[in-house]
């Protein structure tokens, strides 16, 4: 069986998981399990000042969401995000926004041209297509006899992801993790290697239907196998308690 290759050198940061729009299959559960966290800007600069200390060769970062032009303090993390490119002119800082309503636009005229903006441009608030992200392989009988660890393409062409609860194999089983409460976020750069990586997929990948590849379909239903009712039920009563990046707390 294929095991994916960890690419190191992108990170896709989530600075804010609240979104305008509802769109079902949300592989962050903006829509599923509402929330308006947000990274800090100390957590920002303390990402930087670690990428720099440990001169670590990002060649693209993506920020993203959820929606990333509802962060109050989005211009101040680029600017943070450019000190980094100061160090690594080589590294592209790209925007990635749903380009929906005019308070997205409205921040969109103002973003440096130093950050590139990927502008998907959604034209509805929902039952926009997505990929079956809710639909676990654990929850389906194909999977039963896999491990999990092999990962998916997301982890080769996506990179890393970074949340307010740190480092994870990619930005989709940061989700999962947000949801379901495992706390297994990576809490320094310093601490990310493919092996900490590698570990997470099996307890991420069983979770994540992007882990199913070409058997994952493109829909706009409600369909949510077994574990993801379950967590988003828990979620909705009682939010997980995870460890914030550099950070040596939990959130509340």
């Amino acid at each position: 069986m294929r095991r994916y290759y960890q690419n190191l050198n992108r990170v896709e940061i989530e600075i804010f998981t609240g979104c305008n729009l509802r769109c079902r299959q949300c592989d962050r559960s903006s829509a599923q399990a509402i929330t308006d966290e947000r990274m800090s800007i100390e957590q920002i600069d303390h990402f930087v000042s670690e990428s720099i200390a440990l001169r670590w060769l990002w060649y693209e970062m993506e920020v993203l969401g959820g929606e990333p032009t509802l962060h109050p303090d989005l211009f101040a993390i680029l600017d943070s995000l450019s000190r980094y490119k100061k160090f690594n002119p080589d590294c592209t800082i790209i925007l990635v926004t749903n380009g929906y309503g005019p308070r997205v636009q409205e921040v969109l005229r103002d973003v440096p041209p130093c950050v590139t903006v990927e502008n998907t441009t959604k034209q509805m608030p929902n039952n926009i297509p997505f990929n079956s992200y809710n639909l676990a392989p654990a929850d389906d009988t194909r999977f039963a006899n896999d491990n999990f660890t092999r990962g998916c393409r997301i982890v080769s062409e996506c990179g890393i992801g970074l949340t307010r609860y740190g480092f994870y194999l990619c930005g989709a089983g940061a989700s999962v993790d947000r949801v379901f409460g495992f706390g297994i976020g990576i809490s320094s750069l310093r601490e990310v290697t493919r092996r900490r990586l590698f570990a997470q997929r099996g307890t991420l990948c069983r979770l994540c239907g992007h882990y199913k590849g070409k058997d994952l379909k493109v829909h706009i239903g409600e369909e949510v196998s077994e574990n993801w009712v379950r967590a988003y039920s828990k979620y909705r009563v009682n939010q997980p308690r995870l460890r914030l990046y550099g950070s040596s707390s939990a959130c509340l």
